[in-house]
Formats: structure tokens, sequence, C-alpha cells
């Protein structure tokens, strides 16, 4: 049962307080992540073949193609269907959420400090455990995802250091700027984000990166982007105006609704 689940949870993270099993691996049976899970197993993306994968345990999406994949055939279009670009593990996830709620300090602080805040934040209160995720949810967070993932890849080689940051930090400005207009339904109806959402993006890392500068005082990039302080001198300056031509853009009146 769950409460049976919870409990041998609960004992295992007691037990282990003294060595260093991480909390994300302990906290896999939460019903946050067993519903993400069950999810991103029955919801197919529009093209009604391919899916994402909700890698709840460590390693649960190599026993998939094991189990599932017994014959070459089988095992390519199980790859196809379900490539490691639609992997989600349960840091990324909690990551590409947090950025876009706009906490970028908190994202900098690394993955698994991360991964606690993230669950401390959905945690129940008072015993009244929280909404579990719609499937409408689902597709808005694999949105969010295919924003912070592109976005990614588009940073790394434009900067010789501190791409996580820069990256983390500039999801969190387009949240900020853009978040209430964006129709993450579309970017999950294609599966893609818009090349002109991408050189937003790109723009904004650029004055993102030089402001992490300006404001650090001359401290290291990686550690002053820890700082609440560092999220409010970065999120509170001014920046050039998105482009008119972003196609996820919903208009002001329709956004306003």
């Amino acid at each position: 049962s769950a409460q049976e689940e919870a409990l041998v949870s609960d004992i295992s993270r007691f037990a282990n307080s003294q060595n260093a099993v991480r909390q994300s691996d302990l906290s896999a049976n939460k019903p946050f992540h067993v519903e993400i899970e069950r999810l991103s197993r029955s919801v197919y993306c529009p093209d009604g073949v391919g899916q994402w994968f909700y890698e709840r345990a460590a390693g649960s999406y190599n026993t998939l193609l094991s189990r599932e994949g017994t014959t070459p055939a089988k095992l390519k279009s199980l790859k196809e269907s379900i490539p490691t670009s639609r992997r989600l593990t349960k840091t990324d996830l909690a990551k590409y959420l947090t950025a876009w709620d706009q906490k970028p300090d908190i994202v900098s602080l690394g993955s698994q400090k991360n991964f606690d805040r993230f669950m401390a934040s959905i945690a129940s209160t008072e015993g009244v455990e929280s909404p579990l995720p719609t499937v409408a949810e689902f597709k808005s967070m694999i949105a969010k995802a295919k924003i912070y993932r592109d976005s990614q890849k588009l940073i790394r080689p434009m900067f010789q250091a501190f791409q996580a940051n820069v990256t983390a930090y500039t999801v969190a400005l387009v949240a900020l700027k853009l978040g209430h207009r964006i129709d993450l339904n579309r970017i999950w109806e294609k599966q893609s984000v818009s090349t002109e959402l991408l050189a937003q993006v790109g723009t904004w890392a650029r004055e993102v990166n030089e402001t992490l500068h300006a404001t650090s005082g001359g401290r290291m990039i990686s550690e002053w982007a820890k700082k609440p302080e560092c999220k409010e001198a970065v999120m509170a300056t001014r920046y050039s105006e998105p482009a008119t031509n972003i196609p996820e853009l919903k208009s002001v009146q329709s956004a306003r609704k």
C-alpha cells in the first residue's frame, strides 16, 4: 500500500541519514513522482506514438528497454518512440520547474539541494496532500522542460564559463517577462520551441551574462548566482524589449483573461 511504501521510505531515510543516499532516491515513492511517472506512461505526444519517460527510480529507463525491447526490432521502435532526449529524471524536472518558478538562485545551489527545496515546496501542508498533477499540467511541465533544454543547448557554446548559471537565470527571466503570455500547449503540440523564441533566449542570455558579471563585485559567478541578492539584482535589471514575432506569445489581451 502507499502507506507501507511511505513508511519504508521514512525508515530508509532515517537509516540512511548516516550515509550518502540521495534524498531524490528516497522520495521516489512520493505521490507526485508516482503520478508523473503514470502520466508519462499514459500520455502520448501529438503524433500518437512518441512518449516522454519520467525516470522516477534511477535506472528505470534502461529497465524498460531491456524488459520490452526483447527483439532488435522492438528495441529499435522503443528507442524511437521514447528516445533518451525525452527521458526526464526527477532532479531534471525539479530544476526546470524551479527555474520557471523564477528561483534561479535555488537552481544554482546544485541538483540535489534544488531537488530538496523543490520537494519541500510541494510537500503536503498540515496533513493535506497537495493535489496531484493533471494531464494538462504534465503537458505544461514538458513544455517548460523543452524551453530549458533547448535554452541550455543554445547557451552552452555561447560562453566559456558558468553556462549553467546563465541558463537558469535566462529561463527565469523568460518566465518573468513572457511566462504569462507563452502558450505552453503550443510547445507541447509541436514538441519544439520556435527559432524566434530561442533567438530571444540568446539575446537575453548575453544580457544576463553581463549582468551576472556586473553585479558580482568580483565574486566567482557560480557562488554569486546562489545568493538571493544575486537573483534580486539580476531580475530587477532592465533588459531589451522582447521581439514581437515570437509565435508562442498570446496577445496581451487574451493573456489577461
